[in-house]
């Protein structure tokens, strides 16, 4: 009997020595497994913050930030934040959104602000899988496109690029954004002045110039808004019939001002009547 003890209390301390580095290992484990769940889900925009730049980019709650300059992101929310914040005064960083199973792109300045929760594994194996198929190019050729919507679900689609013909030709660029209201006022301008005095006509030239040269996207704006059009999406895209097919993946009923994909078509219900026994009859039989 006391030779079975002495070999008990020989045999526990090694038992529990063993238990312990076992637990531990247990728990890097878990710990390293749930490091790596983590680096593969994407950020989640639970709901917006007050005045938070969310809202400004018309994003909408369970959209998905899948990638930053074309590179996945799967960090922290707080990482997200520090790196939107860094770089210089004015650098714009290249946003990849996830919406209802379609991507499009957004250009922002600075952290987003909102409320942010991390996507189901799932979920975010899906969005992966699609998004490694996606073309994105190069992050220099993408530009900034507005596009305001009317309550007929008519989007007109702009680009917001600074326009040269705009400053030194203002009614050449209004003619080619078709604003006819704004095109006839600087047209009766430049007649008016010009039969007062030669020099009254070429100060109004230079104020015009020097108007469309810093507002000449907030008069594309009010021009639309003037029309019963609200801003309905800022997007970052590589041309104007790239940013209508992402119009078009965010609402599919959509039609465009200078269409450059296929208009929408609503689906016609087949009203073909039907025979006693069920039947839809066949064109041969509809006229014997």
């Amino acid at each position: 009997m006391q030779d079975l003890d002495n070999q008990q209390t020989q045999n526990h301390p090694g038992d529990s020595s063993d238990l312990e580095m076992s637990a531990e290992n247990l728990k890097d484990l878990q710990k390293g497994s749930s490091e790596e769940g983590q680096l593969q889900t994407f950020l989640k925009l639970k709901e917006h913050g007050q005045s938070s730049r969310t809202r400004a980019l018309r994003l909408k709650e369970n959209d998905i930030v899948v990638a930053i300059d074309g590179n996945s992101y799967h960090d922290s929310i707080d990482n997200m934040v520090d790196l939107l914040s860094s770089g210089e005064e004015g650098d714009m960083w290249l946003l990849t959104i996830w919406r209802n199973g379609k991507f499009f792109e957004v250009f922002t300045r600075g952290p987003l602000g909102g409320i942010f929760e991390f996507t189901r594994p799932d979920e975010s194996q899906m969005i992966m899988e699609l998004f490694e198929k996606r073309d994105m190019g190069q992050k220099e050729e993408y530009y900034i496109f507005e596009a305001l919507r009317d309550v007929k679900r008519v989007v007109d689609v702009y680009d917001t690029t600074h326009s040269q013909v705009a400053v030194i030709l203002p009614p050449v660029w209004l003619l080619q954004q078709k604003m006819w209201e704004p095109l006839l006022a600087i047209l009766c301008v430049y007649l008016l002045t010009f039969s007062v005095n030669i020099f009254l006509f070429v100060l109004a030239v230079i104020l015009i110039a020097l108007y469309f040269r810093k507002g000449q996207v907030t008069l594309r704006r009010s021009y639309g808004m003037f029309q019963d059009r609200q801003v309905w999406a800022i997007l970052a895209a590589r041309s104007n019939k790239e940013a209508q097919e992402m119009c078009r993946n965010i609402d599919e009923k959509v039609n465009f001002i200078n269409s450059l994909v296929k208009p929408y078509k609503k689906e016609v219900p087949n009203t073909r009547k039907k025979n006693k026994s069920g039947n839809v009859p066949k064109a041969s039989q509809q006229y014997t």
